[in-house]
């Protein structure tokens, strides 16, 4: 398969946010094109008396995915007071009670997501999905803006990298 050269930008990315199947999937609108993830690597440093000299690394402990985007906001409640209406991100990111959504994690652990991530390749060659399994929520912000208001996501993906494949 060919690779692109073009820079890929935030015209070229989708966010898609699903449930277990329940309720469905939402495609995040109006997001700001800021969606990051950080894959961190827990190294122990072993020292001799202090010293590197004479020392060593050890793999340490894995570390999850942190991940993080924000979005632009009409409404923060669709689904959850009337079915007919479409899901909204704030009530599929706080598992609102009457939204109907159902947790990827399994009964018991903590409520989690998948987020999918499409990057669209302008040249058509080369397109990648980047998926973030058993997304939890850290922090959700909601903010009041002068051309927008804002939800900003922090949370963690249990795995200690997402998987990537070419579409």
């Amino acid at each position: 398969m060919a690779v692109s050269n073009i820079t890929r930008n935030l015209r070229d990315g989708e966010l898609v946010v699903k449930d277990n199947g329940q309720a469905g999937s939402l495609t995040v609108l109006l997001d700001e094109g800021d969606l990051t993830w950080t894959q961190r690597q827990n190294t122990i440093e072993i020292k001799d008396r202090g010293s590197i000299t004479g020392g060593h690394t050890r793999n340490g402990d894995d570390e999850s995915v942190t991940i993080s985007f924000t979005a632009k906001w009409s409404q923060l409640l669709g689904a959850a007071i009337n079915p007919v209406d479409a899901l909204q991100l704030y009530e599929t990111l706080t598992f609102h009670a009457d939204a109907g959504l159902g947790s990827t994690s399994a009964t018991g652990e903590q409520e989690t997501l998948t987020f999918e991530f499409t990057v669209l390749d302008p040249a058509g060659l080369a397109s990648e999905k980047i998926v973030f399994d058993k997304v939890y929520r850290e922090s959700l912000t909601m903010s009041e803006g002068d051309d927008s208001n804002l939800i900003a996501f922090t949370g963690r993906a249990f795995q200690t990298a997402p998987t990537i494949s070419r579409i």
